[in-house]
């Protein structure tokens, strides 16, 4: 099922500040959207740290669904946007930075 937004992430070593970010998406008003992470991090994987792992779950148990990519090597930030937008299906696509706190309704304003 193809959500209505997807939500698209790009990350490079901040795995405490995307959790943050994924945090405030779970508590959107708006419901119906799919995340996609991408982690240009080196030596490290940011999307499998516990903080970032825990809060997945959140969304998914909330019923979203996440999609987590290591997209190496860095090639900048336009190539990383790129890669993202290539894995968005929904008819809204919504780059976030990894560093956001979204206010609750914000995808809902936005899709309205």
């Amino acid at each position: 099922m193809v959500a209505t937004v997807d939500v698209l992430i790009p990350t490079y070593r901040r795995p405490a500040a995307l959790a943050v970010t994924l945090t405030s998406l779970a508590f959107q008003t708006f419901g119906d959207f799919r995340v996609v992470v991408s982690d240009q991090s080196e030596g490290m994987d940011a999307t499998e740290a516990g903080e970032v792992k825990a809060v997945v779950r959140l969304l998914r148990a909330r019923g979203h669904a996440v999609k987590t990519h290591k997209h190496l090597p860095r090639r900048g930030m336009a190539e990383h946007r790129q890669f993202l937008l290539d894995q968005a299906g929904a008819p809204y696509a919504l780059f976030l930075d990894d560093d956001l706190v979204l206010e609750p309704d914000v995808i809902e304003r936005m899709v309205r």
